[in-house]
């Protein structure tokens, strides 16, 4: 396989990552609006803001990686 192939599959499987990330986003999202609008603050509530944040982060990190291979194939 050669190099620009094997950029452009992984690539490939970072967009899909970034794709579920945003999914998995909105999924906690909505569940953290159901338990706010229910007043019910427990543990799931605090835990869905915090993984939440965490795919926040997850999200920049792998849109730098996107970012980096983008660059690799414009060099090649």
């Amino acid at each position: 396989m050669a190099k620009i192939d094997k950029i452009k599959e992984q690539l490939n499987t970072l967009r899909v990552l970034l794709s579920l990330s945003v999914g998995l986003i909105l999924g906690l999202g909505a569940g953290v609006s159901n338990l706010y609008d229910r007043k019910i603050f427990d543990i799931r509530f605090y835990l869905s803001i915090i993984a939440i944040n965490l795919l926040i982060v997850v999200i920049l990190y792998i849109g730098n990686k996107i970012r980096q291979k983008t660059d690799e194939i414009e060099k090649e």
